[in-house]
Order: structure tokens, then sequence, then C-alpha cells
């Protein structure tokens, strides 16, 4: 480009101006050469017309030779693995707010953590790659990987973390953020997955009435800010959103909603986060007060999106009347049009129909509790059936008060939400040391053989592998297993107690889409048991070539 004029069109001159001779020739010239040149126009067109039909037929003639067309094929090639990263979420914090609605903020001379809260990020690497993990925005530090396995230990959880994970092929990658407290507003435990961002993710569980607090956590890992829209469903229906319902993440931060300041009074609700500009990962902190007694805490995490069939395991209760007190319980949501949803729960000893609620109308957009009480002791798989897309989840409880018919609730309460996820395939769990928990491996009914066998890697501490080989299932059972039990099933000889020590991790690998699976944690304390459940991270696939065609 230069920094020259382009010539523009000459103009007339303006009214009540003469203009020299020369310019009013540019503008009009004189009769006798229009002619000249309508004439010469004239000709030029119907020799075109001519040379146009010539070329018309000679397109129609069939007997005029082509060239044959030339077929590009598309070859092969290597490319870098991407990295794949997995977003965890932070440990439990008292909520706060300046102002109902705004962005939640702390007091800097207060800490919002519980004071004798212990926090921990366990993470797991199964296959051949590089793997790193740091805080939300800031870099990864590295992982020392063996060929099989790596683990790495965060014991310091200020906020959410990243685990950054470059894979040669197929790598199954895991983590899990564990909060024990033992006393005060948010006495219990938490264990949440970490999880792959994404554009759009269902949180089903938590409420917003009075003693409830859900404080909903969008995380953005990316490198530009994410906008995130949030879609809250209620028992009423839809909920409309105190102020505007979008929130801006910058990149490498997270933000921090309370529900309550923007959707109060709502007993049970379904969020729906929606993202653009980026991927984000996002979770609800729901716990509960009943006046002085707390009442339970725990990470809601995204399930499965909407679907005519939802599965969820880890449903780990104990023995309760029908009508006892704080019962485990089903959610389920009908987001677009009213159906109804046919239950049923696969336990310890088959398929178990729930009395009055094997079937249950769901009309579109109310958020549903269908209460699980009455249950022998044991771990279930839930089955949703619908004609119409529908999200579901679970809650479990324990406690002293727990199952009572008396009506006295005066003992603390500890709750835990189970997700739904898609059943088969590869995936993992990352597993405290600190805490016991055992595995729920369910099989619903399908087609396909009445026994089953999964794949199992129990990853250790160390790097390596503790022991791997098959566990036998029965298709319409759920069949729970703690470590010492699983490693035993696994080697087909008796655990050694520092074998058991070692396990960080837990990989399972099926074709089989009829099962699905879970781990429980659960821990005795002074005033009642405190329970979780984590929900397994599937495997990470990367493309290390892609096709390239040639046109």
């Amino acid at each position: 480009m230069t920094d020259e004029t382009p010539p523009t069109a000459p103009t007339a001159p303006a009214a009540g101006t003469s203009g020299t001779r020369a310019e009013v020739q540019s503008f009009r010239p004189r009769v006798g050469a229009a002619r000249r040149v309508a004439r010469a126009a004239a000709h030029a067109g119907a020799a075109l017309l001519v040379l146009g039909v010539a070329a018309g037929v000679a397109v129609l003639d069939e007997s005029v030779d082509r060239p044959a067309p030339v077929e590009a094929g598309a070859d092969a090639v290597s490319v870098p693995p991407a990295a794949v990263r997995l977003v965890c979420p932070g440990g439990v914090r008292l909520p706060t707010e300046p102002v109902p609605g705004e962005d939640v903020s702390y007091d800097a001379q207060f800490d919002p953590s519980p004071e004798d809260a212990v926090e921990r990020l366990v993470a797991v690497l199964d296959g051949a790659g590089d793997a790193g993990v740091g805080p939300i925005g800031g870099d990864t530090t590295g992982l020392d990987v063996a060929e099989d396995a790596g683990e790495a230990t965060l014991e310091d959880v200020d906020g959410g973390s990243v685990l950054e994970v470059v894979p040669e092929d197929v790598v199954v990658a895991a983590g899990v953020v564990t909060a024990s407290v033992g006393s005060g507003d948010l006495r219990g435990i938490t264990a949440a997955g970490c999880v792959r961002p994404a554009a759009e993710q269902w949180l089903v569980g938590g409420g917003t009435s009075v003693g409830s607090s859900a404080r909903l956590v969008l995380q953005n890992p990316g490198r530009t800010a994410a906008s995130v829209e949030v879609d809250l469903w209620g028992p009423a229906g839809p909920v409309e959103l105190a102020g505007a319902p979008e929130f801006l993440v910058p990149a490498g931060s997270e933000r921090v909603v309370l529900l309550e300041g923007v959707a109060a009074d709502q007993r049970r609700v379904v969020v729906r986060v929606t993202a653009s500009g980026g991927l984000v990962g996002a979770y609800v902190q729901d716990s509960e007060l009943r006046g002085l007694v707390p009442a339970g805490v725990d990470h809601v995490v995204p399930g499965a999106a909407p679907s005519t069939r939802q599965v969820v395991p880890g449903i780990d209760v104990p023995t309760t009347e029908v009508e006892g007190a704080d019962p485990a319980l089903l959610r389920l949501l009908a987001p677009e049009a009213g159906t109804t949803a046919r239950i049923s729960l696969v336990g310890p000893e088959g398929v178990v129909r729930l009395p009055g609620a094997e079937e249950v109308r769901l009309e579109a957009g109310t958020v549903l509790d269908v209460p699980l009480g009455g249950l022998a002791q044991g771990g279930y798989t839930a089955v949703v059936e619908a004609d119409e897309p529908v999200v579901a989840a679970a809650m479990v409880t324990r406690g002293r008060s727990v199952g009572r018919t008396d009506g006295v609730r005066t003992d603390p309460v500890d709750r835990a939400w189970a997700a739904s996820v898609r059943p088969g395939g590869t995936s993992a769990v990352a597993l405290p040391s600190d805490v016991p928990g055992r595995l729920v491996l369910g099989v619903v009914e399908g087609d396909g053989p009445r026994v089953v066998e999964v794949g199992v890697r129990l990853l250790s501490t160390g790097g390596g592998v503790v022991a791997e080989g098959t566990v036998t299932l029965t298709e319409g059972r759920s069949t729970t297993v703690g470590r010492a039990e699983l490693l035993e099933l696994v080697t087909g000889e008796e655990a050694a107690a520092d074998d058991v020590g070692r396990v960080a991790g837990v990989v399972v690998g099926t074709d089989d889409e009829r099962v699905a699976w879970a781990s429980v944690l659960t821990a005795p304390l002074p005033t009642g048991d405190v329970v979780s459940v984590i929900v397994p991270t599937p495997a990470l696939e990367s493309r290390t070539e892609v096709a390239v065609a040639l046109r």
C-alpha cells in the first residue's frame, strides 16, 4: 500500500458557477461523441451474445473431452498430544456475602476455612504420559510419573486446583479433594473428584431455604474469560434469579455466587451452568444448619446431561424405617416436558422396587425428591427411565438420628450427593489414605450375560501398580467391597496390610454398558458417622494423529 490518494470521479460544478471549458467537457461529453459510444456498445453486446451462445453449445456437446477428476487422498500426520486439564474443587468455606445477590467476599481478618479443617488433594495417573498439578491460574508443578502410575498430594488446598495431563495415547487420570471437619457449622466430610471443564454442566442437589446454603463455585482454568449463564429450577418450576443470570469469570480464576442471595427459599434446586468464550468447571457447596445443629455438608458435582435413562451409583445406606428421619433420597427433574419416571434400585440381593414410588409423575420444570426410606443396609444403584429427558442424583445421610421415628433430631447429621454417570467404559477414582472407603459396583438389568467380568487396577501411592486382574459381578446386583476385599478379589490371595495402605486409586474398565460404580467414604466421629461419595472420572483420550485431506 502507498500513501497516494486514489483518483476520484469528476464532479459537476455547483449551481450558480460557470466552471472552465475543460471541466464542463469532462463532466458532460458532446452529443456526437455520445452517439458513437452507444453504437460501439451495441455492436460489442451483439458480439458477446454470439460468443455466449457458441460457448453454451460447446458445453452441451457431450463429445467434448474432459480431464478425469483427480482424487485427493488423506494422509495421517503425527501431532504432539494435547494437554488435557482437569479442574479440582477447593475445600469447604463458610458462606458470606456483603450484599444479597453479590459475589462472595471474605473479611481479611477472618479465615473462611473451618478451624479444624483437614484438606488434601490426591491425584493418580495410569498410563504413559506427563502430569502436573497446581493452583488455578498458576503453573503446574511437575509430577514424577512412573511407567504405570504416579501420585501427588497437596496438603494445602487454598482454592481450586488444576491437574494437567499430557497423554501419549490413552491415560486414566483422577484427582480428589477431601475436607474433613470435626465440629462447627461445616462438620462432616466432603470428597469431590476433578472434572474436565465443559460448556454445559448439570448440578443436581442443594437448597436455599432457611438454614441452607448453596455456594456455587465457577472455575475457569483457561486463558480467556468465560461468560457463564446460570439457570435454576425449584419445587415450583423454573426460578428467575435476582439480577442478571450471567456472570463473567476471568481467565485463570474462580467466581463464587451464593444461590440463596439470588434465589431464596427454594427447598430443593437443580442448577444448569452454560459457558461461552471458554470452558469452566462448576460445583455447589451444599450445607444446612438446624438452629445450631449442623445437618450436613457436601459438594454437588456435575452429573450426566438430560436423558431418558439415568443411572446413579454409590447409594450406600444404613437400615432405616419408611417413615424414619433424614432418609436417603433421589432427586429428579424433567427440564423441558412432563413425563412419568420409572424407578428401580439394584441392591445387594437384587432389584428392589419402591412401594408407591415405582412410577412418579414429573411436571415439566419442577424438582421432585423421592424418599428412599425402608431400604436394608447396603449399596444400591438407581435406574431412572422416562419417555422425556430427565436429570437425577441421590443423597445419602449418616448420623445418630437418621432413621429415627420419634421425631427427635438433636444430633448432627452428615450428607453426601451422588451424581448420575454414563455406565461402561474405563474410569478411575483417587482415594485419600486417611479416610476409609469402599466401592459400590452395580450391574443394571439389560441385554447381556448374567455374569460380567470387569478389569480392575489398583494404583500405588509410590508409583506403579499394586495389583491388577478381574472381578466378577452379577446382573441386577450391586456389590460393595472395601480396599482389602477388593485386593483379595483381584489377586486371589489374602491382602497384606502394607499393600492395602499403598492403594491410592482404582481403575475399572469394561465394555459392558450396564456397569456403573462409585466410591463411598465413611468415617466415625464421636457425634456420629460422616459420609461422602466420589463418582469416577472417565479415561482421557488424546489423538496423536490427524487426517489431512488434499483438495
